[in-house]
């Protein structure tokens, strides 16, 4: 396939007006977006074990939402989204059920916490159980000193955290979570006090997730200095997957050699539609923004991935 085939092999749906995205500088709630949101696409891959769904945002911004859902019912949650995003989340868990067993939050940026802090708010969390919480976020006073914007939103979320009662888990480089009927999630990472530039994203946790015998590596927002410290520590095999999520929603994460390494045939987008065509909206157009999405595609197709899911729309492996 030419370059111009592969790019457009990408699915694309919604669009929306853009914005730049720097993390919590730009903290405040987006606009939730308007009109019907279309059912998820079902796509046949694991052939059995857990369902993979990977929700697109109910604002217009970059985020992150993904679940796993056992034949038997128990769920699993990855990150969640924006406040704005939590009630849909709210909504779909209680349809599933209502108990998560467990709630991996990757990093400390709002687009991934958020919306399970909204539903923390809620009197008994809206009716959801959430068996644990899993996270390993930096330190508050490294916060204070790198990334002082989010700090505020931080520490309302661990203070919510706090008094909810939850119990809740930090993660250990090398520890195995193993959920029975096939899914496991392995910790790759810890974070690095060394690592200033670009600090919360670049502390993300990693998780190399096993669904069916297939396998899945969850990259939250790693940005370059993580992948290559990941590189140089961990046996490749630790890092190849048949999936990958593409780090900090698909630009300005990890670089290619981290992607060559995990070698994966499927790469999945927590991308926006404006942030997919490089837009930063107005009159500007596709093209007119600083990101750096474009590259990242041709990479995918010079390391030959052969599918790739754009999420502006809600999509379900199974």
């Amino acid at each position: 396939m030419n370059r111009r085939g592969f790019l457009k092999s990408a699915v694309l749906a919604a669009t929306g007006n853009a914005f730049v995205p720097t993390g919590d500088a730009f903290a405040m709630e987006r606009p939730v977006r308007k009109g019907a949101i279309p059912p998820a696409t079902v796509v046949p891959y694991f052939g059995g074990g857990w369902k993979m769904y990977m929700f697109s945002n109910r604002t217009i911004d970059i985020m992150l939402s993904t679940l796993f859902r056992a034949p038997s019912g128990k769920l699993v949650m990855i990150d969640g989204g924006w406040g704005a995003d939590g009630e849909f989340l709210l909504g779909v868990l209680k349809e599933f059920g209502g108990v998560v067993d467990t709630w991996f939050l990757t990093h400390a940026h709002s687009d991934h916490y958020r919306a399970l802090d909204e539903i923390l708010k809620k009197p008994n969390f809206g009716g959801l159980k959430i068996g644990r919480v899993i996270h390993n976020f930096l330190p508050t006073e490294f916060i204070a000193e790198t990334a002082p914007s989010s700090l505020p939103h931080v520490e309302s979320f661990l203070g919510n955290l706090a008094c909810s009662g939850l119990k809740v888990e930090r993660p250990g480089v090398g520890q195995v979570y193993d959920f029975g009927e096939g899914l496991s999630f392995e910790c790759l990472n810890d974070y690095d006090l060394s690592m200033r530039r670009d600090a919360i994203n670049n502390s993300s946790i990693c998780y190399r997730v096993v669904n069916a015998g297939k396998s899945i590596l969850v990259t939250g927002d790693v940005s370059e200095e993580m992948g290559v410290k990941m590189l140089r520590c961990l046996p490749v095999e630790k890092l190849r997957s048949d999936i990958c999520f593409l780090s900090h929603h698909g630009q300005m994460g990890a670089n290619k050699a981290f992607y060559a390494a995990v070698k994966p045939e499927i790469c999945i987008w927590p991308t926006p539609q404006w942030l997919w065509d490089n837009d930063l909206g107005a009159v500007n157009g596709p093209g007119s923004g600083p990101f750096l999405t474009n590259y990242v595609k041709c990479w995918m197709q010079e390391l030959g991935v052969k599918r790739q899911f754009l999420l502006t729309r809600d999509w379900v492996l199974a």
